[in-house]
């Protein structure tokens, strides 16, 4: 007896997108107003356009580009192209995640932004003003976490003993202007300390103590043109960082600083802590 063949279950063909020319210069003017508030990618599992593309089982979608703002134009025009009624929920979400990470960068998103990327979704054919206006936008906070490859570079530099306590923890922290400037105070103690000085005080300090002429803490042997350049120097970088800022970030009004202009400050902290150790230390041994 001859078996009967089952028959087949009929599956629904999903509803595609056509992406034409136009409809690309389109998605590319979104991908770019989305990229000014969301990172595409991110360390861990920090806010990104990839974890939310993720979270929204959208995995199959993404493919890392040349640039962030290419990753998104990548996911936008292969989510339209097979599933062309989910792009607003993922710009919302997108939005949602941004305005939230912008807070935390201390930026904050404006209505500008968000006029663009209603703007974009509108020549795409999705009306998504309404929703939004509904997005609650927080104030930019005045602490902004780094990021972890950031932290790990910290991490990674030799810097002196002094800044690797509660320093290296208030940048981890976020707190980038309180950083560097306890560690130009504590580098202004050291000075203190080695003078029994504790009455004199920032650039004058800095300019009594390494003075070419006459200075309290010889950086060198002072024999030599070279030797009196290189203390004149120092005294003007320590004068300059004291100034500029030390006495700069000692205000609470003082837009917080990158985090990468953190570290580069406190490398330059470090570098006049270690000279100092060595000055110290040769005079110690009278140069040889």
């Amino acid at each position: 007896m001859a078996r009967k063949r089952g028959k087949k279950a009929k599956t629904l063909k999903q509803p595609t997108m056509r992406i034409t020319r136009q409809r690309r210069e389109q998605i590319d003017g979104l991908a770019a107003a989305l990229a000014r508030i969301a990172p595409s990618t991110s360390p861990g599992r920090s806010f990104c356009v990839r974890q939310v593309a993720e979270k929204m089982r959208l995995k199959g979608c993404w493919k890392k580009q040349r640039n962030k703002q290419a990753d998104i134009a990548h996911l936008l025009a292969n989510l339209m192209r097979r599933y062309p009624r989910k792009p607003k929920a993922l710009v919302l979400e997108i939005v949602r995640g941004g305005v939230q990470w912008k807070a935390r960068k201390g930026e904050q998103v404006t209505e500008e932004h968000l006029n663009a990327i209603a703007e974009s979704m509108g020549a795409l054919g999705f009306e998504i003003r309404k929703e939004l206006k509904a997005i609650d936008i927080p104030e930019a906070s005045r602490v902004s976490h780094p990021s972890q490859d950031l932290v790990a570079i910290l991490d990674r530099l030799d810097l002196h003993k002094s800044l690797k306590d509660d320093i290296a923890e208030m940048f981890r922290d976020g707190h980038f202007n309180e950083a560097v400037r306890k560690a130009l105070e504590r580098f202004e103690k050291r000075i203190q300390d080695a003078l029994d000085d504790h009455k004199t005080f920032g650039r004058d300090l800095m300019a009594k103590t390494f003075n070419e002429r006459n200075p309290q803490i010889a950086l060198n042997a002072m024999k030599s043109a070279n030797d009196r350049s290189e203390q004149e120097g120092f005294k003007f970088l320590t004068m300059g960082a004291m100034s500029g800022m030390r006495n700069l970030y000692s205000h609470g009004d003082v837009d917080q600083m990158t985090a990468i202009d953190a570290i580069e400050r406190l490398v330059f902290v470090s570098l006049l802590f270690k000279r100092i150790d060595k000055a110290i230390n040769n005079k110690e041994n009278d140069y040889g």
